[in-house]
């Protein structure tokens, strides 16, 4: 029988913006991806 190990990666980081913080524990985030357009083929930026 052999062992198999269970290789976890490290999480990747996203960087945002605050968009809101009016609130007294609640924030609002924007974070932004770039995906390709599946017809278009042109890069779009998500948020």
């Amino acid at each position: 029988m052999t062992a198999s190990t269970k290789v976890e990666g490290r999480r990747k980081t996203k960087v945002g913006r605050v968009v809101s913080d009016k609130m007294d524990k609640t924030i609002v985030v924007s974070v932004e991806r770039l995906a390709r357009h599946p017809l278009y083929k042109r890069v779009v930026r998500l948020t």
